[in-house]
């Protein structure tokens, strides 16, 4: 093809016909344009037909961390609804007034939650208050996973996502776990100082779950235990709240996903 055009170019000037040489040349000169455009175009869509493979493989991967996520929110939930309920269940049975007074209201019983099956009891007994104690001093640091985030964002695919309300969704589901996550900080420090409150003052361990001494009599004579159960009966409704929020941004994000892989 190449040496049947210089033929021709070759031909047109021999003869001296530069006004259809020019002519011929500009013309060769689009052809040339329109070549490398369309070159150009094919290697465009080549580029995104790639690019659109590996948002979908990213986003099936997002989906399945998403899905570990809600099942550790929920454990996590579980554990501070029994945590919560269970001080605040001992506290209004000593006549306990404090527990009244908190701006978080109390967490339904969840018939899923078997850290306690069935009712909590009415009248104070020994296992009880030891399995509440015990729970108090648990702190479950619940780790964030952004492995996938980080690939869509550092390989620039986030951007090249073709869905705004999906890219919003993924960035508020983060967003608002990153806020959880700074909070967690602060309530491991809490929980902390509450476990060493004990044991220095009143040689309890949380993670032993029998006693010496009568617990249930030891936080009726003592105010200020009243109070760190009342504190951390907040805390965990907080969190609880929290948590439950998490998963509704979660389950938000899996319907933007599958919205955007029938599209």
């Amino acid at each position: 093809m190449i040496k049947f055009f210089r033929q021709i170019r070759q031909k047109l000037l021999s003869e001296n016909k530069f006004s259809k040489y020019l002519i011929y040349a500009i013309g060769e000169i689009i052809l040339v344009v329109i070549g490398i455009l369309i070159a150009l175009q094919v290697n465009n869509l080549n580029q995104e037909k790639k690019s659109s493979e590996q948002i979908d493989l990213l986003l099936n991967n997002l989906v399945e961390e998403v899905k570990q996520d809600i099942e550790a929110l929920k454990s996590s939930a579980k554990l501070n609804e029994f945590q919560s309920n269970s001080l605040a269940q001992i506290l209004k049975i000593t006549g306990t007034k404090l527990e009244i007074i908190s701006r978080f209201p109390p967490i339904p019983k969840s018939e899923e939650n078997d850290v306690w099956k069935g009712p909590y009891p009415d009248t104070l007994n020994r296992r009880f208050v030891n399995l509440s104690l015990y729970f108090s001093g648990i702190y479950n640091q619940q780790a964030l996973n952004r492995n996938i985030l980080e690939e869509l964002k550092n390989t620039g695919l986030f951007s090249a996502i073709k869905s705004d309300s999906l890219k919003k969704a993924i960035n508020e589901y983060y967003n608002f776990l990153d806020r959880r996550l700074i909070k967690d900080d602060a309530t491991s420090n809490l929980i902390l100082s509450w476990k060493e409150f004990l044991r220095d003052n009143y040689g309890i361990l949380t993670m032993e779950k029998t006693y010496k001494k009568d617990p249930i009599l030891l936080i009726q004579e003592n105010e200020d235990i009243q109070i760190r159960m009342f504190e951390i009966i907040s805390i965990r409704r907080f969190q609880h709240n929290f948590k439950r929020q998490s998963i509704l941004f979660a389950q938000d994000l899996l319907e933007e996903i599958e919205v955007y892989k029938k599209e």
